[in-house]
């Protein structure tokens, strides 16, 4: 009999499976990142607090294979990105861990390959079509006739209604058979996080934010049962906001390669908000707007902010066209768009990191002279200068060290502030 592995060895093996878990799934980097693992026996499973304190018992990880890690981590951190411990108020708390144990398992079954859900999980086909609500209402109606599991993980097979309340004396208790956990059961395991518990709340909040609109943006978060917030939503949103610094950066370097002379006699199609001012247009001289996005598997949230800053300097500097090349290690997409058309713009690809391949295709085209591109800055690019004039936008946070030898950079700031 194999001896269980130490509390460091598993919570490496956790810290691993978390950077594994971005690869097929990359909309759940930042979460990834943000979360916090500790390593307790006195928890039965695996489980999750609000905090972003993700919690494991040594025997419970040892027997896990690695993909079968990798799912049971998508899984907690998909519960942060859906929000369960927030949409769980109000009803029972099991249960709704138990409706939406049933859609993301049904995700991660066709997102990560599995024919079935591992580690003893709860297995409903088709529930990603669902909503947790109207699940919770099937158990409750039909609970008798629904085969589940007497808890989340490693559950013996049983029905919904003797899962959540096997003695008849009440709903059973949630810490002991769920994986989503309550802050007061955090306080009592850790009383030492009382103090920072409500920031790490926060922080996590704003990462499964921005994991729901690029999962969304990506097509990886499908079925009735999620949360609203799609592109559309994150990119109009951020639109028209005041101008950061590296957004007038970036509008200067737009307004140096835009042909045409300013004039009022096309008055530009973008106001400005809340006044009669009319801003000058262009000439009309057709020209279309040349952009590299970077699309690998590092790049998180900021994506639909850039894309819609984009789209607000293109309506104020007439801009007919936008050519968009999506590359990781090679051009997944290369299309015609308008500006209209970033508003709701799927992206794809999220695998490696080389822009290689989308730049020289933009080089063997004569009539590029700029192109703009967008990354994180842990990539490789072609090491000899471009034909075309190039802008870097660089995402926060992520690649300090980057600095190309030609082209300008323009950082973004966290949260849209200088």
């Amino acid at each position: 009999m194999k001896p269980v592995p130490t509390a460091d060895e598993t919570l490496a093996r956790i810290e691993r499976g978390l950077r594994m878990v971005t690869v097929p799934m990359p909309h759940l980097a930042g979460l990834a990142a943000a979360v916090r693992c500790s390593i307790d026996d006195r928890v039965p499973t695996m489980g999750v607090f609000a905090s972003g304190r993700m919690v494991a018992n040594r025997q419970f990880v040892a027997k896990l294979r690695e993909n079968e890690l990798v799912f049971v981590l998508a899984h907690e951190l998909l519960h942060l990105a859906l929000r369960t411990h927030d949409r769980a108020k109000g009803s029972g708390r099991l249960e709704f861990n138990y409706a939406h144990d049933y859609i993301i398992n049904d995700i991660l079954r066709a997102e990560l390959g599995f024919t079935h859900v591992p580690a003893g999980g709860l297995d409903m086909p088709g529930a990603k079509e669902k909503s947790a609500e109207r699940i919770v209402i099937e158990m409750r109606k039909d609970g008798d006739k629904m085969k589940s599991k007497t808890q989340v993980w490693d559950g013996e097979e049983t029905s919904a209604r003797g899962a959540l309340n096997p003695s008849g004396q009440g709903q059973r208790n949630a810490d002991d058979a769920g994986d989503v956990m309550d802050d007061a059961k955090e306080r009592e395991l850790f009383p030492e996080c009382r103090d920072g518990q409500s920031r790490q709340k926060a922080n996590i909040e704003r990462e499964a934010a921005k994991s729901a609109a690029l999962g969304r943006a990506m097509g990886a978060m499908k079925g009735r049962g999620l949360e609203s917030g799609d592109v559309t939503q994150t990119v109009m949103a951020l639109r028209g906001m005041y101008k950061t610094p590296w957004e007038a950066a970036l509008q200067k370097w737009i307004e140096s390669v835009a042909p045409g002379e300013r004039t009022y006699l096309r008055p530009s199609r973008r106001e400005v908000s809340g006044s009669d001012v009319v801003l000058a247009g262009r000439k009309r001289e057709s020209w279309m707007l040349n952009i590299v996005l970077d699309t690998s598997g590092s790049m998180t949230g900021e994506i639909p902010r850039a894309l819609g800053a984009i789209a607000d300097f293109c309506e104020q500097l007439s801009v007919d066209e936008i050519r968009l090349l999506q590359c990781d290690a090679q051009v997944t997409n290369d299309e015609m768009l308008s500006p209209e058309a970033l508003a709701n713009y799927q992206v794809s690809g999220f695998g490696g990191s080389d822009l290689t391949p989308g730049m020289r295709a933009l080089a063997e085209d004569a009539r590029v002279t700029a192109a703009l591109v967008i990354t994180d800055g842990d990539i490789a690019f072609p090491p000899e200068e471009m034909p075309y004039d190039v802008l870097w936008v660089v995402t926060p946070n992520v690649y300090s060290n980057f600095n190309p030898p030609y082209g300008r950079i323009v950082r973004m700031q966290q949260g849209g502030r200088a």
